[in-house]
């Protein structure tokens, strides 16, 4: 039987960013006065993403969590990275593809976000003529 538990190993600059892309995907897509089911959902999210932020350090850590809201944490990525790409005007495919490495329990660390940002901002601008 497979472990129903997935290891989210980061530091604080990726714990960052994915303990808010729950909260806005949480609010965004599960708003108050919902079906009990989509409150439960909501729920659900809000105190993953707050076990989240409590139980990863600025270092990089593991937080073990249940492998059920997998799915759900990969919608919430794609909405911050789509958010973010229609506000900035780039692409942000890298960046969504360490996100990915992260829910496979790859580690994730700030070195490799910033390098994922960078390719990302310079693949997005228009090459010199």
């Amino acid at each position: 039987m497979a472990a129903a538990k997935l290891t989210l190993a980061c530091d604080g600059a990726v714990r960052d960013i994915l303990y808010l892309a729950i909260r806005d995907y949480a609010r965004a897509a599960y708003p108050q006065g919902g079906s009990d089911c989509a409150q439960v959902a909501c729920y659900t999210l809000l105190e993953l993403a707050n076990q989240i932020e409590a139980g990863i350090a600025d270092e990089l850590s593991g937080l073990e969590i249940s492998k059920r809201p997998r799915a759900m944490i990969r919608a919430a990525v794609q909405y911050h990275f789509d958010r973010v790409d229609a506000e900035h005007g780039g692409v942000s495919l890298r960046q969504r593809a360490l996100f990915d490495e992260l829910l496979r329990e790859i580690p994730v660390t700030r070195d490799r976000l910033e390098a994922a940002v960078a390719a990302d901002y310079t693949a997005s601008r228009p090459a010199a003529m």
